[in-house]
């Protein structure tokens, strides 16, 4: 006799890596508006400068939404 198996309850991975990559943006947002103003993203948000030096906050927080952007299209693929 073998036990009843449940399916495992999967965590809605698409809905957190969507909050994880709302929450980088967020902090990415508001690093490049401290370093440049509050035009910074549409100035400099798809140039090298939006990603930082190396070691800075801003490129901290670059990378950090880069993964989660990556993440995130993994997993839309996954679900899709």
């Amino acid at each position: 006799m073998t036990a009843p198996s449940f399916p495992s309850p999967e965590p809605d991975r698409l809905g957190l890596t969507e909050a994880a990559l709302a929450t980088a943006d967020r902090r990415w947002r508001a690093e490049i508006c401290r370093r440049y103003g509050p035009d910074g993203v549409l100035l400099h948000g798809f140039t090298p400068e939006g990603q930082g030096d190396l070691g800075s906050a801003l490129r901290r927080s670059y990378e950090a939404r880069r993964v989660a952007v990556a993440l995130w299209r993994h997993e839309r693929r996954r679900a899709g």
